[in-house]
């Protein structure tokens, strides 16, 4: 995700992140620039899904991406996928819909080409949990992208939150070793409609707003935010962003039959706590590191009676 105006110190800070080892001090975000015509953007994402009470899946994800000086880093980040989030403004709504880089062939010839680095031996560890990373190739796209990404090996792996986080590189050819800690929010707790918990299935009325309650955060960062996300079978999905106060409401214009077609509908729902921060170390010019905690559950729209 791209969209924060928040200045990169003040990221540092909300999330807690400490840029150690091998690595640089942190860059000012004017000064990021690159001797060789080039910039080398990094892109983390620890992501943790459970149903209310139960434990689902984790995912970590990581890309190192080499760029040509002017490379929009958001449409770059677009084309490597799984990283990308689109956040309305918080209390706002908007509709999800998928990116086809196909459709925006004069972006990707300004973008030019893509490499992913290696960085060497990749892990994430939080107390005496250690969690080494799989190398992958990417396919390539269009000849557009080239190089290894990082994954978590096994979904199944749990990773405690809140906690702190240690995101540590050996070092290649390309990159020295870095190591950084960073602060994880706790998953959202006890999400309720009225006094419906989400584990027991939610019912929207088409023609309501609906307001969702969440347990706020007990130590909230800056930027904090909670969205909700709706997302039905056929592919229509709509996404709301709160402020982290415990409750949003989900606009009226978005529970019923325009948005839907014909109710009853069944949707996911998804509920999640994210925390994003940048950093930079030597031969990074920029990265993000991002912390998308969510519970999952069902919900039922239906039409009010007559």
């Amino acid at each position: 995700m791209r969209s924060s105006n928040v200045p990169l110190p003040a990221l540092l800070a909300s999330l807690g992140v400490v840029v150690g080892g091998c690595s640089a001090p942190v860059a000012d975000a004017d000064e990021i620039t690159s001797a060789i015509g080039s910039t080398t953007e990094a892109i983390v994402l620890v992501e943790r899904s459970a149903a209310e009470g139960e434990f689902v899946q984790t995912n970590v994800s990581a890309k190192f991406m080499r760029l040509a000086s002017g490379a929009d880093p958001g449409l770059a980040e677009r084309v490597v996928g799984g990283s990308w989030l689109e956040l309305p403004a918080a209390g706002e709504c908007i509709a999800l819909t998928p990116f086809a880089a196909a459709e925006d062939s004069d972006a990707l010839s300004a973008l030019g080409t893509i490499e992913l680095l290696d960085v060497g031996d990749l892990s994430i560890q939080t107390g005496t949990t250690r969690m080494p990373l799989a190398t992958r190739a990417f396919p390539d796209v269009g000849a557009f992208v080239s190089g290894v990404f990082y994954t978590s090996r096994d979904a199944q792996s749990d990773l405690p939150a809140p906690a702190r986080y240690v995101l540590e590189s050996t070092g290649s050819a390309t990159l020295n070793p870095f190591s950084i800690e960073a602060d994880a929010p706790s998953a959202p707790e006890r999400v309720r409609l009225g006094e419906t918990a989400l584990a027991e299935g939610v019912v929207f009325e088409d023609g309501a707003a609906a307001t969702l309650r969440w347990n706020a955060s007990e130590a909230p960062a800056v930027g904090d935010l909670v969205y909700v996300d709706l997302t039905a079978s056929s592919g229509t999905g709509i996404r709301c962003a709160y402020n982290d106060s415990g409750e949003g409401v989900i606009p009226q214009s978005v529970l019923g039959k325009k948005t839907w077609g014909a109710l009853p509908a069944t949707v996911a729902l998804s509920v999640h706590r994210i925390r994003q921060g940048g950093f930079a170390a030597t031969g990074i010019d920029a990265g993000e590191l991002r912390f998308d905690l969510s519970v999952v559950g069902r919900a039922t729209i239906v039409a009010t009676s007559p």
